[in-house]
C-alpha cells in the first residue's frame, strides 16, 4: 500500500519582522525529511511598516496575507483559512528550525487523527543570563518524560510546553477545536492548546522539536515587558472557569497571590513604620517566598542551584507585570517588540493574498 503523500501548511504571524524573515525561510527551505514532505509556507502580516511583505514575497513564501490592525487570533485563523495542507505548523518569524524538525514529527503526526505537539523553544547561543534562566524555567516546569509509542515525551499536561512559536498539528485537529479564540488579545495558543487537552486529544511534548528563538527577551526591561503583553485576564477567566482551575491554573492562581502578597507587603511596611513596631513586618514574607518557592523548586529539578537568584528576579518580574494586568492596569496591549505599534481589534481589515 502506497504512502500517503502530506502537505505541511507553515503559518507565520509576522509585525515588524523583517530582519528575521529570511532566516526562517532558509530554515524552512532545509528542512530534511524521508519520505518528503510538501511544504506551503503562508506568512499573515499585521499591519508592519519594516518592509517584512515585501520581503516574505521576495523570498519566496507561497502565500501572504495582509491584515492590517488585527489581532493575533484573527491573523492565526486567517492563517489556517488559506492553508491546504493536511498538517498544520505554527513559527514565528524569529524562529529557525532545525534541519530535523520536520523530519522528527512527520511520524508522530501519522500515527493520529488528531493531534498536537510542540516544544518549548530555545534562546541563540550564548544567550545572556536572562534568556538561560528563562530556558531552564521552561525545560523544567514540566519535567516528566514518558513513551509514547516508543518516542520521549511528556504527555500529563503537555499543554504548558506548547506555544505556537514551536506547534505542529493534524488539520482535524484545527476542524475540531474550530481555530483559535479570536476573543482574546494574547494567550491564544494556551487556550488553543488547552481545550484540545480538554477534548481528550492527543497532545504531546516533545524534545526532538528543536527551535531556536532569536527574538527571546534579552534583558531584564524586554523580559518585563512580554510578560506585560502576555498577561490576559481574559484568558485567566477563561482557565480558571474551566473545572475551577484544576488543570492549567497556575499562572492565573500565581498572579493573583503575587497582587494579594504585594498588597500585604506595601501594609506591612506602612503599618511598621506608622506604629514604630517590627510586628507588622511578618506581612512582608509571603511575598519573597512566592517568589524563591518555586524558584528553588525548578532550580533543584534543573540541579542548576546557582540559577536560583536568577530565577527569583524573573519570578518577581513575572508576579508583577501579571498582577498589573489584574489590577486593570496595561489594558491596552501594545507588542512588547514594537512599543509604537498596536494590535487592535480587527474592524473591516482588508486582506490581499499573492
Amino acid at each position: 500500500m502506497p504512502a500517503m503523500n502530506h502537505t505541511l501548511s507553515i503559518i507565520v504571524v509576522a509585525l515588524n519582522e523583517a530582519r528575521h524573515i529570511h532566516r526562517l525561510k532558509q530554515a524552512i527551505d532545509t528542512l530534511k525529511c524521508d519520505p518528503p514532505v510538501s511544504i506551503e509556507t503562508i506568512l499573515v502580516d499585521g499591519g508592519s511598516r519594516d518592509g517584512t511583505v515585501e520581503a516574505a514575497k521576495r523570498i519566496g513564501f507561497s502565500r501572504v496575507i495582509v491584515l492590517p490592525g488585527a489581532n493575533i487570533p484573527v491573523c492565526r485563523n486567517a492563517g489556517l483559512k488559506a492553508a491546504t495542507g493536511n498538517w498544520i505548523a505554527y513559527l514565528d518569524a524569529d524562529c529557525e528550525p532545525a534541519q530535523d524538525w520536520l523530519q522528527e514529527a512527520a511520524p508522530i503526526l501519522s500515527a493520529e487523527t488528531e493531534i498536537i505537539i510542540g516544544w518549548p523553544v530555545t534562546p541563540p547561543s550564548p544567550g545572556t543570563w536572562v534568556q538561560e534562566a528563562w530556558r531552564i524555567h521552561w525545560m523544567n516546569k514540566n519535567p516528566r518524560l514518558e513513551s509514547w509509542r516508543e518516542h520521549p515525551a511528556v504527555i500529563k499536561d503537555a499543554f504548558r510546553l506548547i506555544t505556537t512559536r514551536n506547534m505542529l498539528m493534524t488539520r482535524a485537529a484545527t476542524e475540531t477545536l474550530d481555530g483559535f479564540d479570536e476573543n482574546l488579545p494574547t494567550g491564544e495558543d494556551t487556550d488553543f492548546v488547552f481545550r484540545a487537552c480538554q477534548r481528550k486529544m492527543t497532545v504531546l511534548g516533545l524534545p526532538a522539536l528543536r527551535v531556536t528563538h532569536h527574538g527571546e527577551p534579552a534583558t531584564l526591561k524586554e523580559f518585563y515587558r512580554q510578560q506585560t503583553w502576555h498577561a490576559n485576564r481574559t484568558s485567566y477567566r477563561k482557565i480558571m472557569g474551566e473545572q475551577a482551575g484544576r488543570n492549567g491554573g497556575n499562572a492565573p492562581r500565581f498572579a493573583a497571590m503575587f497582587l494579594i502578597f504585594a498588597l500585604l507587603f506595601i501594609a506591612g511596611c506602612a503599618a511598621s513604620l506608622l506604629t514604630g513596631t517590627a510586628l507588622f513586618l511578618i506581612l512582608l514574607l509571603p511575598l519573597p517566598v512566592l517568589v524563591a518557592g518555586p524558584a528553588a523548586l525548578i532550580a533543584a529539578r534543573a540541579k542548576a542551584y546557582r540559577w536560583w537568584p536568577a530565577l527569583c528576579t524573573l519570578y518577581a518580574a513575572y508576579g508583577l507585570a501579571r498582577a498589573l494586568d489584574l489590577s486593570g492596569f496595561h489594558r491596552k496591549k501594545i507588542s512588547w517588540k514594537t512599543a509604537d505599534t498596536t494590535q487592535s481589534e480587527p474592524s473591516g481589515a482588508q486582506i490581499s493574498i499573492k
